[in-house]
């Protein structure tokens, strides 16, 4: 069986973890022009620049010629879920979930009323946040509030706005703390030129955090590692307390296959649900080779080499700590 993935060169260990658990599969992905290319896929494809319907006659194109069955789109979901394709397509969600968990202001209403809820107000301009910026800090204590991007990705504008320094973005710019004026500077600056997208702002929380990577079926958990990050390290457990909430977020937004769960503890000693990335996270690798089988498990429903029925349960409670390496690679990669 071939599997292909779109648009995700961290998806690259994923693969490697799947066809190894599983030999029947060959997994595939695509990356964006001027990614990096990794080792772990049966082959990485560079995806061309293109408009939308360009785009799904490439991808009907190499479906066809490379004899793919199915394609977990990582990206463009809505465009390649309602486009004829000859395979199979596979989603976490209907396009309505997937779009509403995309934002981060939708998602939080959706959960009001549960104890995990974060408060997340939407923040449209810089005399929108500079208005409800003293009531809403009246509500934090000492904490600090916190702004992000409605519908960024990847930690992409994350600041906690200050009254200290004015510098302290400058100085220490991996602490992600901006002086609250200085921030509204900018979105006035950039307001005056063009309309900016909008933000949500809530309050920020201490941590640790906890991701569960889950296997699920249908709005069913099958099986989960959590991940609590630590300063140094990472404790892997397929026990946690915050199952059953978990349990309660992939029932209600019927998820299926492999998503990432982030909690987050708040400075009361509360748990608070971040998100739900729809797509498998980059860390979820780590517990395969100490036998969580997630990944691999994932391919083996996938394939029809095991069902829900047949999965296994591993009873896992470790740490572990990540290293980076350096190799050298061709200065060109083939597509």
């Amino acid at each position: 069986m071939r599997l292909w993935f779109n648009r995700g060169f961290s998806l690259a260990p994923i693969a490697k973890a799947m066809m190894a658990a599983d030999p029947s599969l060959e997994v595939i992905i695509s990356v964006a022009p001027n990614m990096p290319v990794y080792a772990g896929p049966k082959e990485t494809w560079i995806e061309p620049s293109l408009d939308d319907e360009a785009y799904v006659r490439w991808v009907r194109k190499q479906i066809i010629d490379n004899k793919i069955d199915l394609l977990i789109p990582t990206r463009r979901r809505k465009l390649l879920a309602g486009a004829d394709l000859p395979c199979a397509i596979h989603l976490p969600a209907n396009i309505a979930t997937i779009e509403l968990l995309e934002d981060k202001y939708a998602f939080a209403n959706a959960l009001v009323g549960e104890g995990f809820h974060l408060q997340t107000l939407n923040v449209e301009s810089a005399a929108n946040l500079e208005e409800m910026l003293p009531k809403f800090q009246a509500t934090l204590g000492d904490n600090l509030p916190c702004l992000k991007p409605r519908l960024g990705v990847n930690g992409h504008g994350f600041w906690k706005l200050t009254k200290g320094s004015a510098l302290s973005h400058i100085m220490n710019p991996d602490a992600r703390t901006m002086h609250q004026d200085l921030f509204l500077a900018a979105m006035r600056a950039q307001e005056a030129k063009s309309p900016i997208p909008p933000f949500v702002l809530m309050e920020y929380l201490p941590g640790p955090e906890v991701s569960f990577d889950v296997l699920c079926d249908l709005g069913t958990i099958l099986k989960f590692v959590a991940r609590t990050k630590e300063a140094s390290h990472q404790r892997l457990q397929t026990s946690h307390p915050l199952e059953s909430a978990a349990r309660s977020l992939v029932a209600r937004f019927c998820l299926h296959g492999v998503v990432n769960i982030q909690f987050r503890k708040a400075k009361n000693g509360s748990w608070k649900v971040l998100e739900i990335n729809t797509r498998p996270a980059g860390g979820s690798v780590y517990g395969e080779e100490f036998g969580s089988s997630l990944l691999g498990d994932w391919g083996g429903l996938l394939s029809g080499r095991l069902t829900r029925e047949t999965i296994q349960l591993p009873d896992l409670d470790f740490k572990i700590k990540t290293t980076a390496t350096i190799s050298l690679y061709p200065e060109s990669q083939s597509s």
